[in-house]
This record gives C-alpha cells, sequence and structure tokens, in this order.
C-alpha cells in the first residue's frame, strides 16, 4: 500500500490530486485480540524460544491499551484533518502519528536515497514533497 501511495504522488503530480501516507502507530482495536491463536500446539511447540511470541506480544499490547498512557485513536483522525486543512503542495508525503517505533528515523533516512533516485530520474520536482516529514508537527 505504501508503494502505491508513494507511486500515486509522482503519477499525480501536477494534477491537483494529492497521495498522502498516514502512518499510525498502535492504537486499540480489536485486531489482537482477534487474531487466531497458533491450531497445531506440536508444530508450534518446535519453534522453541518463539512459541510465547504471539502471546507476550498481545499481552504486551493488551497492557498498554488497558493504561492510563494507551493511544487515543482520536489522534489519527486529527492527523487526517490537519493534513486535510494544509494548502495544496504542503502536504507531507508522510505523517507519522503515535508512538512511531521508529518510523520517522527511518522516514529521514530514506528520503535522501529517494531524493537522489528522482534526481537521476529528471523528477527533481517531486523533491520537496518527500523530503517533509512531519511527526505530530504540522507547518502553517
Amino acid at each position: 500500500m505504501e508503494a502505491f501511495a508513494e507511486i500515486l504522488q509522482y503519477e499525480l503530480a501536477g494534477s491537483g490530486v494529492e497521495s498522502v501516507i498516514v502512518e499510525p502507530g498502535p492504537y486499540p482495536s480489536q485486531l489482537l485480540p482477534n487474531s487466531p491463536a497458533p491450531g497445531d500446539p506440536d508444530r508450534l511447540a518446535s519453534y522453541g524460544p518463539l512459541t510465547g511470541l504471539r502471546d507476550h506480544f498481545v499481552g504486551h499490547f493488551a497492557e498498554l491499551f488497558g493504561s492510563v498512557n494507551a493511544p487515543r485513536t482520536q489522534d489519527v483522525a486529527d492527523a487526517i484533518l490537519r493534513l486535510l486543512q494544509l494548502p495544496a503542495g504542503a502536504r507531507p508525503l508522510r505523517t507519522v502519528c503515535g508512538m512511531d517505533f521508529g518510523a520517522n528515523s527511518l522516514n529521514e533516512s530514506m528520503a535522501p536515497v529517494q531524493a537522489d533516485v528522482l534526481r537521476a530520474l529528471g523528477m527533481e520536482q517531486m523533491i520537496p514533497g518527500l523530503a517533509t516529514y512531519h511527526a505530530g508537527k504540522y507547518p502553517g
């Protein structure tokens, strides 16, 4: 999905249509509680130390989501609203909201690489949107 949204940004440049990527961190939802547990106990046991990984992961996030510091799902809607309120051409390609788990660092480190590729392809006009990242901060 991310690659598709990025390609759309390039293909739609100059048409007045913008493609952006909202990268939310973990938020309370029913995804983890409803994810199926492994159904083959013998096969699961063969994974050794990884056997309890799913339960640990689900338990960790259940604890986080049940705490007073639980991420607010409203933050995602607020980030989308702020993107919509930005003037045309000022929207960043990627917007990280919530706990980023390194997404901002990855985006920032990849921006120069992607900019070099765009330069090599003669698409310099795409670089400003690509190189602009915001972690809960919006211009204007």
